[in-house]
């Protein structure tokens, strides 16, 4: 069995990191992993957090998380990806689950936020398949639809 992990991007795993790429029709859905990176050290009011996914020792995905609202109880979960040699093995799902749970282990949130440009259909009903609600708002500032990922404290999740 292929152990999943999400560690933080740090000095000795940056540059693989950055190396990972989605497929070229996805390039302009979201931005590149060094973007997020240099994101997470100068816009410093989001407190952005980078994680690199692993299946084992390889880094196979990227995760940004951050701009948690304590009082309403949300975080952004602002990037995602898959490194296009390792998508269409079912690894997408087993990390946004394991995503999930590590936010709601490591923040006292009720809900995970994101946006998708608009004419990303397979991002919109990937994220739906997995629990996310289309919010029906727009981040103006991006031209994004909103959606959100209720989590079910009761239940441990």
């Amino acid at each position: 069995m292929d152990l999943l992990k999400i560690q933080p991007v740090n000095s000795s795993n940056w540059r693989q990191i950055i190396s990972l790429q989605v497929e070229g029709n996805q390039q302009r859905f979201i931005e590149k992993n060094e973007i997020s990176l240099l994101e997470s050290v100068y816009d410093t009011k989001h407190d952005w957090k980078c994680y690199g996914l692993f299946e084992n020792e390889t880094p196979v995905g990227f995760v940004m998380i951050g701009a948690e609202n304590k009082e309403d109880r949300y975080i952004w979960l602002d990037r995602f990806m898959m490194d296009a040699k390792f998508q269409g093995r079912g690894l997408g799902t087993a990390f946004l689950l394991l995503t999930i749970e590590f936010i709601a282990n490591h923040h006292e949130v009720d809900e995970i936020v994101l946006s998708i440009i608009k004419e990303n259909s397979f991002a919109k009903a990937f994220y739906e398949r997995h629990g996310f609600d289309n919010t029906g708002l727009v981040d103006e500032e991006f031209d994004e639809e909103i959606f959100v990922y209720r989590l079910d404290r009761n239940n441990g999740k």
